[in-house]
């Protein structure tokens, strides 16, 4: 068949240069578009070590989404966050809460009939965690699994409120205490947060997620932190010995980072306050330059 068809190119020497032009286009428009990627890559590399240590580009579309009448009216009226952005932040930011709510499963459990609530709210923590990266997807994750309340876990054969299992690319939470996570707006405790920046941490530690500019920031942001404190005993004693972060905080490197950014949205006027370079680490870490921190 490829021998009939190379003669009729040969016999009809239009179509012959035809096809060749065209060919010769898609390989030059490939070329073109895999050098302005990898040229984007190399200048924003540069960028982020040497000068402002966030992506060149933050929002970047091909198509602006919008959610629901009522999504976004839970969104205004339920959510802080949303309303401290501006205009055109609050655009960025439901465009991202409606692809995630897209392609993310909600599924509930123990009587759990999912509502708009409970996929607009949860899937707005995910969203403001992100909203300082250019990738805002949390690519271990396409499942959230609610409860009504605090729910048992096979895995280790306890009780919990909440559990980042990435064998089943899952947040589990319980609905009751994510909710009084919002409710109580300053006592550093919020489920929804917690268990995303779990479920941010072990993704970017995988080699297939840990090559963009996303999981960069994030691990670099640990490593800071990190290397801050190993180098600064007394800063760290100082931040285990006060009543501002709770005991939970130093169990290891990964409750560690989830309690700091739950203290860093809850309460930053006060976290800048009492440990400014702890908090310039994860604002540079989250790349999260909004009103009010």
């Amino acid at each position: 068949m490829l021998q009939s068809v190379n003669t009729e190119l040969q016999e009809n020497p239009l179509v012959y240069k035809y096809v060749l032009g065209v060919l010769t286009i898609l390989i030059v428009c490939f070329v073109i578009v895999a050098g302005t990627i990898w040229l984007f890559k190399f200048i924003e590399s540069i960028y982020i070590d040497y000068f402002r240590g966030k992506p060149l580009i933050r929002h970047l579309y091909l198509k602006v989404n919008d959610v629901t009448s009522v999504q976004r009216g839970i969104l205004e009226s339920e959510f802080k966050f949303y309303n401290s952005l501006n205009e055109n932040e609050q655009r960025y930011f439901r465009h991202r809460l409606y692809k995630f709510i897209k392609y993310t499963e909600f599924i509930g459990k123990d009587g759990v009939i999912i509502q708009e609530d409970h996929r607009v709210l949860v899937s707005a923590t995910a969203i403001m965690l992100t909203f300082g990266y250019r990738d805002y997807s949390i690519k271990f994750v396409d499942k959230i699994l609610i409860y009504p309340s605090v729910f048992y876990s096979n895995l280790d054969d306890n009780y919990h409120k909440g559990h980042f299992n990435p064998a089943f690319r899952a947040v589990i939470l319980s609905w009751e205490d994510f909710v009084i996570g919002y409710k109580i707006e300053d006592d550093n405790l919020n489920l929804g947060i917690h268990e995303f920046i779990h479920a941010l941490h072990i993704s970017y530690l995988k080699p297939k997620y840990s090559n963009d500019v996303t999981a960069y920031l994030f691990t670099r942001g640990i490593e800071e932190l990190e290397s801050f404190l190993k180098t600064n005993q007394s800063y760290k004693n100082k931040m285990v010995n006060s009543d501002y972060f709770r005991d939970y905080a130093f169990e290891n490197n990964f409750e560690f980072i989830a309690v700091v950014v739950e203290n860093f949205i809850e309460t930053p006027t006060q976290f800048k306050a009492q440990f400014p370079q702890i908090y310039n680490k994860v604002k540079q870490m989250l790349n999260f330059n909004f009103k009010g921190y």
